[in-house]
């Protein structure tokens, strides 16, 4: 059970800051994204635009913090986005409330 918790604890600490932009200004805490500021964020890492992020687009979208956590991580991170399992992160998936690892 502690383990169970603490895994969720952690992919909380580290999923957060990889899925959210700092708001702009800059300021020192980190600001919860409005579902707008998400879907906006979105939109911005769809490269091609067709509705739906690959690895690699998701990826992309993190910029420095993808070479911080490493290849493993932001795969295992790209896994508990991907709710219907089909390869790719929609819309709803990456606005979605985090689903907790099983």
């Amino acid at each position: 059970m502690k383990k169970t918790i603490l895994s969720i604890a952690l992919v909380a600490m580290l999923v957060a800051p990889a899925l959210a932009q700092p708001p702009a200004g800059g300021g020192g805490g980190r600001q919860q994204l409005t579902p707008e500021e998400r879907a906006a964020n979105f939109d911005k890492a769809d490269a091609d635009k067709n509705g739906k992020l690959t690895a690699a687009e998701f990826k992309a979208s993190m910029g420095e913090r993808a070479a911080q956590m490493g290849d493993e991580r932001i795969t295992q991170i790209f896994g508990l986005r991907d709710a219907d399992k089909d390869g790719s992160i929609s819309k709803a998936e990456y606005t979605a409330p985090m689903q907790r690892p099983q």
